[in-house]
């Protein structure tokens, strides 16, 4: 009996956000807010975390452009200085808990300029957002989107592991059709090794001294390298293997996973999934998102971590005084 009231209560909400009528707003916004009428009425200063949802309506499909689920809530602070003031407006009349519908037409969009060329006119960008939850305080806040964060990088992960799958078909499949010997790294990138080299085992003590060009799988033209003057950069390039992401040094997992299999003097052609490298996200417009890539490597030297800091400082060392007459 208990379930029967609570679909009974699903169905009579689903039932009002179909009926209830829209309202007009400025700039060609159309919305409604669907409420039970119980959660906190937002303030001005509160922060609010939604789940978020933009569709593209039109030649009879629907298109999801962006789903919150996939990623993660967002944390949004109502401030009439940083929201635009039709949605200051459509938030402020919110409660927590409510869903808010927001729908504007493509064709007054397209009087703005700078539409993506897959817009067109007569359809429509529908939004969905959910109140989940209200933060008096910047603090509370706070800890929401650290625990989003937290959230949204462990959703990252069990993507990555989907995408290595798809990725690993497609290399072994392009190794096989051009008949390139490979082996695997530990973490799934494939090192079609020229030349082994020699000396001190490679692991994340060391520092890499590398020479290398960057290929999209599949493709002859390189995106980047430093053997090519056209670059504009001959140095060579020192990779920490242990360093942490996004500081001096690091580089794509692949990278450190494929150089592993490496010495000093070692060549290699590495062929790296794109979940190992740049991911969805891709990195400018030569790497797409989910593009599988493939770097031409040479390790010139390896290095203990103190050695390459000591190195490092001699270089940003000022000049000995000159020597009195």
């Amino acid at each position: 009996m208990k379930h029967f009231f609570y679909l009974l209560a699903v169905a009579s909400l689903l039932f009002a956000s179909c009926s209830k009528p829209f309202k007009k707003a400025e700039g060609g916004l159309q919305y409604k807010i669907i409420s039970n009428e119980k959660g906190k009425l937002l303030k001005n200063g509160n922060f609010f975390e939604i789940q978020f949802d933009q569709v593209y309506s039109g030649a009879g499909k629907d298109s999801v452009l962006f789903d919150s689920k996939t990623t993660s809530n967002q944390i949004v602070s109502l401030d009439s200085n940083t929201i635009p003031p039709v949605y200051y407006k459509i938030f402020s009349e919110s409660r927590n808990g409510d869903s808010i519908v927001v729908k504007q037409s493509t064709d007054s969009i397209m009087k703005g300029g700078n539409t993506p060329p897959f817009i067109k006119k007569g359809a429509f960008i529908v939004a969905h957002y959910k109140i989940v939850n209200v933060y008096e305080t910047k603090e509370l806040a706070d800890v929401a989107y650290q625990k989003q964060m937290v959230l949204a990088k462990t959703r990252d992960s069990i993507k990555a592991i989907e995408q290595i799958k798809v990725d690993d078909k497609i290399i072994t499949e392009y190794l096989d059709k051009n008949k390139i010997k490979a082996v695997k790294a530990p973490q799934g990138t494939y090192v079609e090794i020229i030349a082994p080299g020699a000396g001190d085992v490679v692991d994340s003590s060391k520092v890499l001294k590398v020479n290398y060009t960057g290929k999209v799988l599949g493709t002859d033209k390189a995106f980047d390298s430093n053997t090519d003057s056209a670059f504009g950069h001959l140095e060579v390039l020192p990779v920490n293997m242990g360093a942490i992401p996004g500081t001096p040094g690091s580089v794509i997992k692949g990278w450190t996973d494929g150089l592993s299999l490496l010495k000093k003097g070692g060549k290699a052609k590495l062929y790296i999934p794109s979940s190992l490298a740049y991911g969805s996200r891709g990195a400018g417009g030569q790497i797409l998102p989910n593009a599988n890539l493939m770097f031409d490597v040479e390790v010139l030297d390896v290095m203990s971590a103190a050695q390459a800091k000591k190195e490092e400082e001699k270089k940003i060392a000022p000049p000995p005084p000159p020597a009195k007459k």
